[in-house]
This record gives structure tokens, sequence and C-alpha cells, in this order.
């Protein structure tokens, strides 16, 4: 196992209920950016301003907010990273150097950001002790052509962060981000990393699905191999089995409680990973891939799931659904709640 330790460096970026659907599926094109909802999700309007122009061509990765007031919110994309801190009326580009895949304010410090994805040819995390105004260079990826895709810190504890690379590879740092060690090799693509509590935590893969640590992310064991075997099993509804994984959703109230969303539809487990039952939605086809999902921190029955660009939306845990499709061909990644308002949400989108 290699040991990786880093001195923190200054940063050389640039500040700156229904029937059966058919569905507009997110092909590419149309505007990107963010959309927002201010009434629970019935209804959506773009939320993608800048003091001069928009952010409608860019791709969202990952969405964040402040810790302390949720009208600050941090957008991780393709081109840099975003801030509003007025519940998107307008957004500020506020780093460009860097195509960020995942963003995260710690939980007891809201002025520290952590922010991953990759800048020139390597691998990089970033970190900000200001609120983003200005960033350092904590971790810089040897080889070359590897991103580190996710990251996160524990809720419990803010000198813990776990971050995710593109091989695979599981990097852990007990004293906020100053050294760095290499855990594990989960041998595919780590495309999110996210704890349950102080020591609980989730990495979700590409191909692989979800892997699960108990001891704060130095052993991990996978809990999907039922949903990755040839054929599914007859009580999941689904005769193919999922091959590619694209978020995974925690239920704060109920942490036993999980969601996946795959190319074979949406899974749910109730009893922290060791099961997995399939959730039909209103489609025609019904195992068509599904890009996000997302819970309501203050309600455990209200759904949200996305398909291309089209929002299901439950109130009943999944029993029902309700169908909104967005005026946009692109598709949505990310759908985050707002936890202080339940009403308002942000739906981050990108090409597929």
């Amino acid at each position: 196992m290699r040991k990786i330790i880093f001195l923190i460096l200054g940063l050389s970026l640039m500040a700156a209920s229904c029937d059966t659907v058919d569905l507009l599926l997110g092909t590419g094109g149309g505007a990107r950016g963010v959309f927002k909802s201010e009434d629970a999700g019935e209804s959506y309007r773009l939320a993608s301003s800048l003091p001069k122009g928009d952010i409608t061509g860019v791709n969202v990765n990952a969405i964040a907010f402040d810790s302390s007031t949720s009208a600050t919110i941090y957008l991780a994309a393709s081109n840099g990273i975003y801030k509003t801190t007025d519940a998107a009326k307008q957004w500020r580009y506020i780093l460009s150097g860097i195509s960020a895949a995942g963003i995260v304010v710690d939980a007891y410090q809201p002025q520290v950001v952590y922010a991953s994805g990759l800048s020139g040819t390597n691998g990089k995390i970033i970190k900000s002790l200001d609120g983003g105004t200005s960033w350092v260079d904590i971790y810089t990826e040897p080889s070359k052509s590897n991103p580190v895709l996710a990251i996160d810190v524990s809720k419990g504890n803010s000198s813990l962060v776990l971050a995710g690379l593109s091989s695979g590879e599981i990097i852990r740092s007990l004293d906020g981000g100053h050294t760095w060690q290499a855990t594990k090799d989960l041998a595919d693509r780590i495309l999110e990393i996210e704890f349950g509590s102080s020591s609980r935590v989730y990495a979700l893969t590409l191909h692989k699905g979800l892997f699960v640590s108990s001891d704060g992310g130095i052993a991990w064991t996978q809990a999907t191999p039922a949903l990755t075997a040839q054929s599914l099993s007859s009580s999941t509804s689904v005769q193919a089995s999922v091959s590619q994984f694209d978020d995974l959703a925690l239920d704060r109230k109920q942490p036993q409680v999980l969601y996946l969303a795959t190319d074979q539809g949406l899974f749910r487990s109730v009893n922290d990973a060791k099961t997995w039952s399939f959730l039909s939605l209103p489609l025609k086809n019904a195992s068509l891939r599904v890009s996000s999902a997302a819970v309501n921190p203050n309600n455990s029955n209200n759904l949200f799931v996305a398909v291309g660009s089209t929002i299901f939306q439950s109130s009943n845990g999944g029993v029902t659904w309700e169908t909104k499709i967005l005026p946009t061909r692109a598709e949505v990644k990310r759908i985050v709640i707002d936890p202080q308002t339940s009403n308002e949400l942000y739906l981050g989108l990108s090409n597929p």
C-alpha cells in the first residue's frame, strides 16, 4: 500500500401519481446548468444566471450546500467552481483551471470547502478556508489522467476526509488534507463517496456498485453483488443484471435506507445494503436508466428520481409517482434538496 504525503502549496488556478409515460431522454443539447423548484417539485425554472451571461452551457457534476446557510451553494462544474449566496438568483464563477467533479462543505466549519477533479493532466484535491475566496492545493495524483472524482468529509470528525479516484483507489486523510494514505483499490471508477455517520461510509463505483466501510474508510465490502449477477432474481422484477451505477441516495431520517440509481432502474435497501428490492417507476420501459435520486432529508417518504430530463416525485415512499418533464434534452445528473426548507430543490444538469 502506497503512502502519500503532501504539504499544502499555493494553488496555481485562477479565481474566477400518473400513468406510464414516454420520456424526453437526456440525449444532449438544450439548457444545462441548474434548474430550481421553489414549490417542492411542482414546477421548475432555470436558475443559471451570472452577473453577465449564464451557465446553461456548463456541465454540473456536484452541488453542495453551505452547512450554516442553505442560501449559499457551491457547484462543481466541468470548467471550474461556481458559488451563489442568494439561493441561485445569481451565480459567481469563483475558480477556473480545474474540471471539478466533487465538492463538499465541512459540517462544522462552513468556511472550509473541499473540491476534487482534474487540473491539467493530474487528479487534484483543493481546499478553501474562506468560503471559496482562495484555494490551496492539498493533493496531486502522481499518475496522469486519473481524476479525483469523489470527496467527502466525516459528519462527526472534520479531520477525516476520504476521496475516490477514477482508477478505483480510495485515499484517506486524518488531518484535514495535510497528508494522505491510500487505503483500498476498488478496481473500478469511483463515482461517489458519502459518509452516513462518523465512521460508516459508502463508495459507489461505475460497474461494481456499492462498497461499504464501517471503520472510516479502511476496510471495504461490496454490497451489491446480487445486482451485478448474470440475472437478477424474479423478486426484483428485472431480468437483466445491472451493468452501470449512477447515483447513491441516503435517507438521513432512516440511516438503514439507501437508494441506487442504475441502468436497470431504481433499487432500495431497508437494511443498510444487505439486500435490495426494485422500485417500479411509471415507465413504458421499466428498466430505463435512472441518472439521479434523492430523499427529502426531512421526510423519508418524499423521493425524487431523474430519468434523462424527466423528474419522478413520490410522496409515499415510491408507491405512486408524479412526473415533471424539463424543457431540455440535457440529463439531470444531481438532485439536491434544501435541508433547511424542503420546498426548494436544485437540479444539476449535464450532457450524458
